[in-house]
């Protein structure tokens, strides 16, 4: 396992080793990396219960969040709708990088209107991790961005219709089927890191 440095992250950013040693305990707090004392740090792997357990949260926090947002009347979609175009955007593009933005973008576009501390404030700190399994699942042979882009369509499109089950059963649906595609590659031995480091994407 590749270890990461603090001092070669310091001189290759040009910044302080107090700058590279905060975010590092930023990256720790969110399980991205690990740090071992007097050794560096070394990016956190996913095992299956791991991606399992992080998939079931996930998919309950953002039910949660979304069956919200469809129970209120008059609510602002416009920041939703604008990532859905980014989303679309790197679709067309063949863009993971933005695609991946795009998927956190439409999350947190949410968040303000539901005015839930607590609900945001979690969703937001598992975002980093919600995003580490979205890569995972890109580099999966089944994986179709266009089946990413095509349930966050029906997603707002629920949404806007205050459809509250429907919202449920389709964030519950698209998270079974990101977790069978992580737990794929997981089993193949892919490190969702690793391989973005290696290039592949």
């Amino acid at each position: 396992m590749t270890r990461i440095q603090e001092l070669k992250v310091a001189g290759e950013l040009g910044v302080s080793r107090g700058s590279v040693r905060e975010a590092f305990l930023i990256l720790e707090s969110r399980h991205l990396i690990e740090i071992i004392p007097r050794r560096g740090a070394v990016v956190s792997s996913m095992e299956s219960n791991e991606i399992a357990n992080f998939c079931e949260l996930y998919a309950d926090l953002q039910s949660l969040c979304f069956s919200k947002l469809a129970s209120l009347s008059g609510s602002n979609l416009g920041p939703l709708e604008a990532a859905l175009d980014e989303m679309a955007l790197g679709v067309s593009e063949v863009d993971v990088a933005v695609e991946l933005q795009s998927r956190k973008h439409f999350v947190l576009a949410g968040l303000p209107l539901l005015e839930n501390f607590y609900l945001s404030s979690v969703l937001k700190g598992l975002i980093p991790a919600g995003l580490r399994l979205a890569h995972l699942v890109t580099l999966a042979p089944g994986y179709d961005p266009r089946d990413t882009l095509r349930y966050h369509q029906a997603l707002l499109e629920a949404i806007a219709e205050q459809q509250v089950e429907r919202v449920q059963e389709l964030v519950q649906a698209f998270h079974r089927r990101e977790m069978k595609l992580a737990l794929g590659c997981s089993n193949n031995g892919t490190d969702i890191l690793h391989a973005s480091v290696n290039g592949k994407n």
